[in-house]
């Protein structure tokens, strides 16, 4: 029996809660790709909407403004206490539901389906994506927002770099086959698992840009968000390095790279569309 954590326990740990505690510092992050995503989803009022991998609830505001009707689903506690307390902060009328959207029966007929970077995480995505079909009413589109490959990420890339020095063994390239941040990072991957679960109208085009490491701030600010954030954080706790002297690396490799609007990386992703 594998002593790995489910997606389930490991979104609902320690991780769940680095993540829900800066929350708000991510969604500023990740504001430039979710924009985009947004833009081509193109929510009506009186839709009904389902977001995948809602976290702590941003992007199902963000759809709730445009009057559609949101059901924000996530397999994290501690994200969706977050989202939950911000819905009832801002009298927003979303609808939170923890479960995995890849499994659940939610009975809603959505008119439009929508995840950032929540569907690279599922243990079966064939499955899963033919779920989340089955929740829609025939004919209705999706947009979701995954990673490309890691190599093409810099912000993921240059903490690994800083505290490469630290590792006890070299770090294994992503395996594509687990549920993770670059599972889905090969558009031919894509397409297949899709039309595999039923979907057509497949759309997939690139997305560039730089993201603000820790949602801006200073060099100190950015480099404690990557020791808990991202793949440099989850090296960091795996093979047990120093945080101090990771920090220390990290405050390093940033220097350079900051500028009046805090410390900019690239990013790369894959704005996919498509009809149920």
């Amino acid at each position: 029996m594998s002593d790995k954590p489910t997606q389930k326990e490991y979104w609902s740990g320690k991780v769940g809660d680095e993540w829900a505690n800066r929350a708000d510092r991510i969604d500023i992050m990740l504001a430039p790709m979710t924009d985009a995503a947004l833009a081509r989803a193109s929510f009506q009022p009186g839709e009904r909407v389902l977001d995948i991998g809602c976290g702590a609830g941003a992007t199902s505001f963000r759809i709730a403004q445009t009057g559609a009707r949101v059901t924000g689903v996530d397999i994290s506690a501690p994200l969706l206490d977050v989202a939950r307390k911000r819905a009832a902060a801002a009298d927003l009328p979303v609808e939170f539901i923890e479960a995995d959207a890849g499994a659940a029966k939610l009975e809603r007929a959505f008119d439009a389906a929508f995840s950032r970077f929540g569907v690279m995480f599922f243990e079966d995505p064939t499955a899963a994506f033919a779920n989340i079909r089955s929740e829609l009413r025939p004919g209705a589109r999706a947009v979701f927002i995954v990673w490309r490959q890691i190599s093409e990420n810099p912000w993921a890339t240059t903490p690994i770099e800083a505290v490469r020095p630290l590792l006890k063994t070299p770090l294994t390239p992503p395996d594509p086959n687990t549920p993770g941040p670059f599972s889905l990072a090969d558009p031919k991957k894509i397409v297949r698992l899709l039309g595999e679960a039923g979907w057509t109208n497949v759309k997939i085009t690139t997305w560039d840009g730089e993201i603000a490491i820790g949602g801006g701030g200073g060099l100190e600010e950015s480099a404690e968000f990557l020791l808990k954030i991202g793949p440099c954080a989850r090296a960091i706790v795996d093979q047990g390095l120093d945080p101090a002297e990771a920090r220390q690396r990290l405050i390093d490799k940033l220097t350079p790279l900051r500028s009046d609007d805090g410390v900019k990386l690239g990013a790369a992703c894959w704005l996919v569309e498509a009809v149920s």
